[in-house]
């Protein structure tokens, strides 16, 4: 059941995790998490809920791979960060900028399989809305994944040190 997300009042539900921790004991102690569940759910900075969807900014730098960290979003319910239109990238990029330590903070987009043509990693298809900082794209040194800060997307080489942003469907539940 993990990966499901919903949110309740003021309380956010990751399958059986909660953002309230005081229940963590209790939990692990029953079986209904493991430790590795708790791993991958702690190593983020999230945010509030904006238009159906949480951002989970991981906090650690290491050598990004497209398949490998989409994977770790899939573990968490969601898929590296996409995006919809100009007011999601927007919030995207406040939230880096607010996020303690440095980037490159990678996205989800990617254009490796043709230069220049970007689309989403996680289902393959084009890219709906992309707005490059200044003298962005430029493919300097084979750069074929995409990077956000507060004044547009970067492209960066993949393999390069940095963090990514998972983007995460979130159910809203009157309560």
């Amino acid at each position: 059941m993990y990966g499901r997300h919903v949110v309740y009042g003021d309380k956010i539900f990751t399958g059986v995790i909660t953002v309230n921790m005081s229940f963590l004991p209790i939990l692990l102690l029953l079986g209904v998490l493991t430790i590795a569940s708790v791993q991958a759910y702690v190593g983020y900075s999230y945010s509030g809920v904006h238009n159906g969807r949480r951002y989970a900014i991981s906090k650690e730098h290491e050598p990004f791979n497209l398949a490998k960290m989409n994977g770790r979003c899939k573990q968490l319910g969601g898929y590296l960060v996409q995006f919809d239109d100009s007011n999601e990238q927007v919030i995207v990029g406040s939230l880096v900028y607010r996020v303690k330590g440095r980037g490159p903070f990678y996205t989800g987009l990617t254009d490796e399989e043709s230069e220049g043509r970007f689309y989403t990693y996680n289902d393959k298809k084009p890219a709906k809305y992309f707005k490059f900082r200044w003298f962005q794209p430029d493919n300097w040194w084979n750069e074929d994944c995409v990077t956000i800060w507060p004044a547009g997307l970067n492209d960066l080489r993949c393999g390069k040190r940095g963090r990514y942003v998972c983007e995460v469907p979130v159910q809203i539940v009157q309560g």
